[in-house]
């Protein structure tokens, strides 16, 4: 800049410091106007009575002020004088270099390097004056340093703002939170107390409801996962899937409802004793309710049922009697899994997992060893009871170990692991696919759209054991897995020693560090996100389908990789997000559903909105009449709640709808499958919803009136039944 030039200018001394010329005078004028102001003040207010204390220091900070003010002024003045001298003896410089005065070595230059690079040429260049366009670049360059500046500041304020953290309902699970924190080396207060102050991070141990009317930040629940994923439930939504996609849901095992499907078991298995008289089958017995393997039992004949399964509500089914062994015991793996957003869905799975040990040699279930749970049972808060449970203080070893060391072991006696682990990797996309559109309906409904509310992720545990012919079968989702770091000791009866358990500090310190990179909750994510544009993730609409997601911009280097050396995996969409892309038909039914509801909020569909349903679309012509739709309103909603005083009164959940639907499909549509009808009566559903147009998604993201069926393209649909 041309403040930095050195520049021949008359300059004086005045106290040892050299001056400009018109600096000494202005000094003395100034001295001279504040002596003369001064004077006339004081001449002014002599015949003035002295004021009291108050009002003499309001006076003196008045005379003050009106100092510095001049003070200002002059410097000013002075700037102004120098700047003006610069620019002359700029323009000297460039009228004496243009003018072909010199050129090459005989150009004037300078012994200051600034002044080169401003004013004089380079050799061999010929003369250059300063032109336009790199005054302009230097401008450019100006404001891009300041603003990185700004934003160095930005980014150290926000670095002081620390993340708060709600680990009031987080019970057990706190402890491994607060040393994840703290190595991560995150600037974070912790809120432990049920005061409502909103914080960035709500860590809760069981639900999403531990918090009522929580405020916008991070949860680590969805609202209505954990009513989705006990038992009964998601036999229920596994059920519908394998209607419509038999071969690919063959990894759960045969399942019943007690006590409503009590005479249809009855009657399965006895039809197993025609087919194979000389087989007995076995069935666990498993609480819809319970946790922790309370309640659990085996059976080979219906009629052996307890009051778990008679009277209280629990499922039935079939027991894998082949599963793989491992040093002659039965095992299964616990397979940790993000679902980091529904919206777009987002699902991690975590490359580190835990294997647990029965603590008995296993032997194929007979009338003599059925009660023998240490057998049988695979649960860890069973197992740990017995007296030959081993705790060890390496993942390879003991009766829980780590996954991967579980997997090396089968790989050294031959077993494909890596077949293995895609298949599992399958298993939790399927299921969760089964589970999402429920979880959307709930999650519209407790968190409505144009609603401030909290960001939602869960961290869930598949329990999945394997079959001698290395095939996975789900045996149940856990919705709030264990992550607790030691276990109990009994001293003496009574009397407990609390442990650590260095298995579970290897699995589970590693998963929860990297979801809280992964999510960055509060000011780490302002930190990172600071200066780049939203990515597509967290902009998108909640129709909008995974496939027209884009992946976000790659980091900087100065960012952190929230997937570098990490334990977590992207499986969707990343890796089967266009494979499975067909298994989503049933969030199509659910936006029908949402539609209809009525009342923002709700989660049951009343009488009127069925019919209103049936109307809009259609459905009520030929050989489906409106009374008819009636009936099966009545008769399915009466089935599903069995359970509410209510009745039929209570309202049609999503599930019953889903089964309605089926039902209309059935009767309606044509096809050679059920999935086939369903596709073809949701298409007319949505060409009538859109006056006689069909919806077919549309990659161009094309924002259309009626935001609620999605981003789509139209073309004509004749009849359902042509």
């Amino acid at each position: 800049m041309w403040g930095s030039t050195q520049m021949p200018i008359a300059t004086h001394r005045h106290n040892g410091k050299l001056e400009p010329l018109g600096v000494d005078k202005a000094r003395e004028d100034f001295a001279d106007d504040t002596s003369v102001a001064s004077s006339s003040q004081l001449q002014r207010r002599q015949p003035r009575r002295l004021p009291a204390a108050s009002q003499q220091a309001q006076y003196a900070r008045r005379l003050e002020i009106e100092a510095i003010e001049a003070k200002k002024r002059f410097t000013r003045e002075l700037l102004q004088q120098h700047h003006t001298l610069l620019e002359n003896h700029a323009k000297e410089v460039n009228e004496v270099a243009g003018g072909g005065g010199a050129s090459g070595d005989d150009a004037p230059t300078r012994t200051n390097h600034d002044s080169e690079k401003t004013v004089a040429s380079h050799q061999g260049d010929g003369n250059k004056t300063v032109s336009e366009s790199e005054m302009v670049h230097r401008s450019r360059k100006k404001k891009k340093k300041k603003k990185r500046k700004k934003e160095r500041q930005i980014r150290s304020k926000q670095r002081k703002v620390p993340l708060t953290v709600d680990t009031s309902k987080a019970k057990s699970n706190v402890e491994v939170l607060r040393i994840c924190l703290n190595e991560l080396g995150w600037f974070w207060k912790e809120h432990c107390t049920n005061r409502r102050v909103p914080c960035d991070l709500y860590w809760h141990a069981v639900s999403f409801y531990d918090n009522y009317k929580l405020p916008p930040g991070k949860v680590n629940k969805f609202p209505g996962l954990q009513e989705l994923v006990r038992k009964a439930q998601l036999s229920k939504l596994l059920h519908q899937m394998q209607q419509l996609f038999p071969t690919e849901y063959e990894f759960y095992p045969k399942t019943w409802l007690l006590p409503e499907q009590f005479h249809q078991f009855c009657a399965d298995v006895e039809v197993m004793h025609q087919k194979k008289p000389n087989h007995t089958p076995i069935f666990i017995v498993k609480p819809d309710c319970g946790s922790q393997g309370d309640g659990i039992y085996l059976i080979n004949d219906p009629h052996k049922l307890s009051s778990i399964g008679l009277v209280r509500p629990a499922i039935v089914q079939e027991y894998v009697s082949k599963p793989l062994l491992l040093e002659r015991t039965k095992f299964d793996l616990r397979v940790y899994v993000l679902v980091a957003s529904i919206e777009p869905l987002q699902v991690y799975i975590c490359r580190e997992g835990m294997a647990r040990f029965c603590t008995m040699k296993y032997q194929e279930p007979t009338t003599q060893n059925l009660h023998q749970v240490y057998m049988h049972l695979t649960n860890y808060s069973l197992n740990k009871r017995s007296e030959d449970f081993v705790h060890a203080n390496s993942g390879d070893r003991g009766s829980k170990r780590t996954m991967t060391s579980a997997f090396a072991s089968l790989a050294n006696r031959g077993h494909d692991t890596l077949q293995l682990w895609e298949d599992i990797e399958e298993l939790v996309i399927k299921t969760i696919t089964a589970i999402l559109p429920d979880l959307k309906v709930a999650w519209q409904a407790e968190l409505t759209v144009n609603k401030i509310g909290p960001t939602c992720f869960q961290i869930l545990g598949f329990d999945i054991i394997v079959t001698n012919q290395m095939k996975p079968i789900l045996l149940e989702v856990n919705s709030s897995p264990s992550l607790r770091l030691d276990f109990d000791h009994e001293i003496s009866p009574g009397v407990y020693e609390i442990i650590p358990s260095p298995v579970d500090e290897q699995i589970k310190i590693p998963l929860i560090k990297d979801v809280l990179r992964l999510i960055k909750p509060g000011p780490i994510g302002r930190r990172h996100s600071f200066g780049r544009p939203r990515s597509a993730a967290s902009s998108t609409s909640s129709y909008m389908s995974d496939s027209d997601v884009t992946t976000p911009e790659p980091m900087s280097e100065d960012e952190e990789d929230p997937l570098h050396d990490s334990c977590l995996v992207e499986i969707w969409p990343r890796k089967f997000g266009k494979r499975y892309e067909e298994l989503r038909i049933i969030e199509r039914v659910a936006r029908l559903y949402g539609i209809f509801l009525g009342v923002r909020g709700a989660i049951r569909m009343g009488a009127t909105a069925f019919r209103t349903f049936s109307r809009r679309c259609k459905l009520g012509k030929g050989s489906l009449s409106m009374a008819s739709i009636d009936i099966m309103y009545i008769d399915v909603t009466r089935r599903w709640n069995i359970d509410l005083p209510e009745g039929t009164a209570g309202g049609m959940v999503f599930g019953a709808f889903l089964e309605a639907f089926f039902l209309i499909a059935r009767k309606k549509a044509r096809g050679d499958t059920l999935l086939e009808k369903v596709s073809r009566l949701v298409d007319h559903c949505e060409c009538n919803l859109n006056e006689g147009v069909l919806a077919i998604p549309n990659k161009g993201g094309r924002k259309l009136r009626r935001p609620e069926m999605g981003h789509y393209k139209f073309r004509r649909l004749g009849p359902l039944d042509s």
